[in-house]
């Protein structure tokens, strides 16, 4: 990773989130929200330290780790150790700072969701004691769940935590949270050994946790955490969700994927993993309003069909930029559920998977209302 440059002279900047490429020319001069990992930091925190000063301009999503928890890649997770990493990098009163949370896997016993809701819960409490602004996670996988693992989040005293805690902070209605997507299917977890398991959940059990958890977050500002992909984030917008983080970018110019507003994915790589782009000039068309317009189209279709470095980083900003675009999409039915639905509604007529997934989260919402300045915080994935 680093600095690609791209035709006509012109240097363009790679798109990343990962904290050890911080200190290096990246996307902060091009894009505003970013999303990163500060995994890093926790085994050397000095090399980081100050990094925000690079990024004044930036609004930054600061991801704790909860999800290396799941995958059994954090061993030892340190609600303080976290703090002390924050305060380290540095952060403004606009940046999102997640709480280290311990996901619950669907596949657990119940009374084993609901022991690390409890300890995911007392880690927001020990965080909020040091950064009034973190944002706790609301975990499970049942209504009941979720509703236990909120009323936690926002009274102290139900798991016992004393009156130190509630001398530090008025717990309370909390008006900004975030909440796991889980539209990963599979992921690697912990089994007690070197070795990972696999454990698979449905779609439509994640479909339905998610409408059940923005259903009861109704009236609060939702970070959905991991909605990864276009599809998925006007899908969480539509269902009442203000903020979410998109990671496909990245993983989708690996394989030679680029994306295009409102059309989906297409392969320009010699391998097809999606529906092969064999017109260019309906490429052409978005590239003319893009940030890449005043480098010859030939020549930048050219760089993006390429491999290495270069043909990688070109497909990565270019997904980028179209992340935003379908953000600036989405904003346009702010307020306007109906409008929103009927354009998904278009959008997914030839699209069979996404099209059942609208109806069954519309048949199942709650109040239906879509939210004001909805925002993409770009990631990798």
């Amino acid at each position: 990773m680093g600095l690609g440059v791209l035709g006509c002279g012109r240097r363009l900047v790679f798109l990343t989130h990962c904290l050890d490429q911080l200190d290096k020319p990246a996307v902060y001069r091009v894009f505003r929200e970013l999303m990163f990992s500060v995994a890093p930091a926790y085994s050397n925190l000095k090399r980081f330290a100050g990094l925000r000063r690079l990024l004044n301009g930036n609004i930054i999503a600061y991801d704790s780790g909860g999800f290396q928890f799941l995958t059994g890649r954090l061993g030892r997770p340190d609600p303080r150790r976290t703090v002390d990493v924050y305060k380290a990098l540095g952060f403004t009163g606009r940046d999102f700072l997640i709480q280290l949370d311990l996901p619950p896997r669907p596949d657990m016993p119940p009374e084993e969701r609901r022991r690390l809701i409890v300890r995911s819960a007392e880690f927001f409490h020990v965080m909020r004691g040091e950064l009034p602004n973190v944002l706790g996670v609301v975990h499970g996988w049942s209504r009941e769940e979720l509703e236990y693992s909120l009323s936690l989040l926002e009274d102290p005293d139900r798991i016992g935590l004393g009156s130190y805690f509630s001398q530090t902070y008025a717990h309370g209605y909390l008006q900004r949270v975030a909440v796991g997507s889980y539209t990963v299917t599979t992921v690697a977890t912990h089994s007690g050994s070197a070795e990972g398991v696999l454990f698979r959940v449905k779609r439509r059990v994640i479909f339905e946790r998610l409408v059940t958890a923005m259903n009861l977050l109704r009236d609060r500002d939702v970070f959905l955490l991991g909605a990864s992909n276009p599809n998925t984030f006007h899908l969480a917008f539509l269902l009442g969700a203000r903020y979410a983080d998109g990671s496909t970018w990245r993983l989708a110019a690996k394989m030679h994927v680029i994306f295009l507003p409102e059309k989906g994915r297409y392969s320009i790589g010699k391998k097809r993993v999606n529906k092969r782009l064999k017109d260019p000039d309906l490429l052409k068309r978005y590239w003319k309003d893009s940030l890449f317009s005043d480098i010859p189209f030939e020549e930048w279709f050219s760089i993006l069909k390429s491999g290495g470095r270069r043909g990688f980083e070109a497909r990565a900003l270019w997904n980028a930029w179209v992340m935003k675009c379908e953000e600036a999409i989405a904003n346009e039915y702010v307020n306007d559920y109906d409008g929103y639905l009927k354009y998904l509604e278009k959008r997914w007529r030839d699209n069979s998977y996404w099209r059942s997934i609208l109806r069954f989260v519309d048949r199942r919402v709650k109040s239906p209302y879509v939210r004001e300045d909805l925002t993409v915080f770009l990631r990798e994935g």
